[in-house]
Order: C-alpha cells, then sequence, then structure tokens
C-alpha cells in the first residue's frame, strides 16, 4: 500500500460508546450525574455516604422487603433471570450444535 497524506485525519472510533451511533451523548449525561453524586456522597470523609448506608441498613433490620432486597441485591448480587424451555408434555429438549470447517 502506498504512504497516502489523503486520511491522515481519520482518527479510529471510540470504543466506549458500546455502540453508540456517532454523536450520542446519553452516556456523558449519565456519567456527569454519576460523577456529580459521587463527589456529594465522598465529601467530609464520606460522612453522608455512611448515613445513608446506615439508614438503609436500619430500614432492613426493621422489616421492609426494599431494602432487604436492596441489601441483599448489593452484598449477594441481583439473581439472574431463568427461562426453562421443555417440549412436549414436559419433556427436555434436545440441544444440538454442529459446525463445519
Amino acid at each position: 500500500m502506498e504512504n497516502s497524506t489523503e486520511n491522515k485525519n481519520i482518527t479510529p472510533e471510540s470504543s466506549d460508546r458500546g455502540g453508540a451511533q456517532p454523536g450520542n451523548q446519553n452516556a456523558k449525561k449519565g456519567k456527569l450525574f454519576y460523577d456529580a453524586l459521587r463527589v456529594a456522597l465522598v465529601q467530609e470523609d464520606r460522612k453522608k455516604l455512611r448515613n445513608i448506608t446506615e439508614k438503609l441498613v436500619k430500614s432492613a433490620e426493621a422489616g421492609e422487603p426494599w431494602a432487604i432486597k436492596e441489601v441483599m441485591d448489593r452484598m449477594d448480587g441481583k439473581p439472574v433471570n431463568t427461562t426453562e424451555l421443555s417440549g412436549a408434555e414436559g419433556t427436555p429438549f434436545k440441544l444440538v450444535v454442529a459446525w463445519e470447517k
């Protein structure tokens, strides 16, 4: 391939857009909010973050279902959605995978 100066100004696409269309700023807007929230919560030796965490734990201890779920999701991770498929009359499906060279 010959040296070409025609495409000198072309830069590789950034991979941090996650498949978004060029010019899509949605992720950037969410990141700005996340960054501002994080700064607000960690100021003053993370006092605000600790207060919120303590209130969440107290609500969970008091039996609030939403708080219990939130604590469990944060500690163990959210449960994975599963879908069970079966054939006629509840018989299991047979899956065959094949590939050719």
